[in-house]
C-alpha cells in the first residue's frame, strides 16, 4: 500500500478521525477500501503535517473549497458549531459535477447552526444544470474580499490555488490573511504500476 495524504474532516479534538476520500476507479486507496479493507486491519497514520487550521476569527471570512478540499472546512465548521462565530463566513464549494457535491447536507446543517455562514456551490461541468457554472474565479468579486478586510482560506488542487491567487491580483485586492493548502490529484493503481 502506498502513502496518501488526506485532511481531517472531523472536529479538532474529536474521538473519531474522519476524512473525505474520493472514490476514484482504480485509485490505490479507493481500491483498498472498496475491495480489500476489513475490520481489524492496521493502518498507519501520521500527522497532521500541514498548517491549514482555523485561526481566531477577527474579520469576515472567505473560504474556498475545491472538491475533497472541503474536508478541513468541515472540521472548521464543526469547531465553529460548538464555539460560535461573530463574523460572517462565505464558503464557496467548487466541484466538477453535481455528484461531487458530497457532505452538502452536513455543510448546510452546520452553516444553519452557526448562523452567519453563506454556502455557495459552483459546478465546472458545462453539461449539468446548476445556478453557478464555471470556475470559482468566475464568481468571486472584489466585494467577496471586503476591500481586503477578510481572511481567506483555500484548499484545493494546485491549478485552483494558482487561479485564485492570480484572480486576487486581477481584482486588485489583497486579503488581510491568505491561508491555502494545495493538494495533488492521486494516481490510480494503473498509473502507479
Amino acid at each position: 500500500m502506498g502513502h496518501r495524504s488526506y485532511s481531517f474532516s472531523s472536529a479538532q479534538g474529536s474521538d473519531e478521525a474522519t476524512f473525505l476520500i474520493r472514490n476514484l476507479p482504480g485509485g490505490v486507496m479507493s481500491s483498498y477500501l472498496g475491495a480489500q479493507a476489513k475490520v481489524g486491519d492496521q493502518v498507519t497514520l501520521t500527522g497532521p503535517m500541514g498548517a491549514f487550521y482555523l485561526r481566531p476569527i477577527e474579520r469576515s471570512q472567505l473560504w474556498l473549497a475545491g472538491g475533497t478540499g472541503l474536508a478541513p472546512f468541515l472540521s472548521m465548521l464543526e469547531q465553529l458549531a460548538e464555539q460560535g462565530a461573530d463574523q460572517p463566513i462565505k464558503l464557496y464549494y467548487a466541484v466538477t459535477r453535481a455528484a461531487d457535491l458530497v457532505e452538502l447536507d452536513r455543510v448546510n446543517a452546520l452553516a444553519e447552526k452557526i448562523g452567519n455562514v453563506t454556502v455557495v456551490t459552483v459546478l465546472a461541468a458545462e453539461d449539468e444544470a446548476h445556478d453557478r457554472k464555471g470556475f470559482v474565479t468566475d464568481h468571486l468579486s472584489a466585494e467577496d474580499l471586503c476591500g481586503g478586510d477578510c481572511d481567506v482560506y483555500l484548499c484545493g488542487p494546485p491549478p485552483m490555488v494558482d487561479a485564485v491567487r492570480a484572480h486576487f491580483d486581477t481584482l486588485g485586492v489583497t486579503p488581510a490573511n491568505f491561508h491555502y493548502e494545495k493538494f495533488n490529484p492521486t494516481e490510480t493503481s494503473a498509473e502507479a504500476a
